[in-house]
């Protein structure tokens, strides 16, 4: 029997509308419950501890360093992780993140947290494991120590990747066999109509709206093919668009290991993310 996790997450899930759209890609991959703040989180302690809890702050400073060191307390095993928004683009400038917590880009969560599942349900690393004072270089690392079984070969997906340069494109194809798949082809510009890879990597580089139509047809020639567009700071109105479009996912750009490790693995059969949820 696979162990069952859980999510708790602290904040208006409306507010900003990422939050709207992050937590409904995370809720069909475990149990998931909703709290406003902090404080009715202490206070209506779950009957269970969760494995994630997730800090959505629309803008810094909305949560304190008390209000971690009290999560901390109530939970001691919990992970803590602060769900980014658009917004908190320009933190880096604005303040330091919350001591003791990972930042991820809204955007990117739902693919982390696929990974976070499987690397919890097979007993490998992953960055939740890292000390939290870990630079964000030492986050994007390979933590899959242990080396794949034949098994976990043969399932690699087969991936097509397309950027606007042949540069780009070589640096997300090397990416993608890091991170768990077999390229197969390489495009520079949009991907082809006729391609038959079981996914389609496209680095679209800084704005989705303007490959929104080919997107449709990519979508409507394959409607069962994975396809994850890379973009620099996506907006939730143009994820909102390219998931209508028939996109899978958008991951910020750059990509790393971890994030686009787990689009990859819900084409690995044995490690379908189906699979590490009762």
């Amino acid at each position: 029997m696979q162990p069952t996790y859980s999510l708790l997450w602290i904040g208006d899930p409306d507010q900003p509308e990422e939050f709207r759209l992050t937590l409904d890609a995370i809720s069909p991959l475990l149990t998931t419950s909703q709290v406003p703040t902090v404080a009715v989180a202490l206070e209506h302690r779950a009957a269970t501890a969760p494995t994630l809890i997730c800090l959505a702050e629309p803008r810094p400073g909305l949560v304190t360093t008390a209000d971690v060191l009290a999560l901390s307390r109530q939970w001691p095993l919990a992970r803590l992780v602060a769900v980014a928004p658009s917004l908190a683009d320009g933190r880096r400038r604005s303040g330091p993140d919350l001591p003791g917590v990972m930042t991820v880009p809204w955007h990117d969560l739902p693919a982390r947290l696929r990974a976070w599942l499987w690397a919890l349900a097979d007993g490998r690393p992953c960055s939740l494991d890292l000390p939290l004072t870990a630079r964000r270089d030492e986050r994007w690392l390979d933590h899959s120590a242990p080396p794949e079984k034949a098994s976990e070969l043969a399932s690699r997906p087969r991936v097509t990747v397309a950027a606007d340069s042949t540069l780009a494109a070589e640096a997300v194809g090397e990416l993608v066999q890091r991170s768990g798949g077999t390229v197969v082809g390489q495009q520079t510009g949009r991907p082809s109509i006729t391609d038959s890879a079981d996914l389609i990597v496209w680095d679209v580089a800084a704005a989705i709206e303007p490959h929104l139509g080919w997107l449709r047809l990519l979508a409507g020639q394959r409607p069962e093919r994975s396809i994850v567009l890379l973009c620099s700071f996506p907006r939730s109105d143009a994820v909102r668009a390219a998931l209508a479009a028939g996109a899978t996912a958008v991951l910020g750009r750059p990509t790393d290991q971890e994030a686009l490790g787990g689009m990859l693995l819900a084409h690995k059969t044995a490690l379908s993310a189906t699979d590490l949820v009762r």
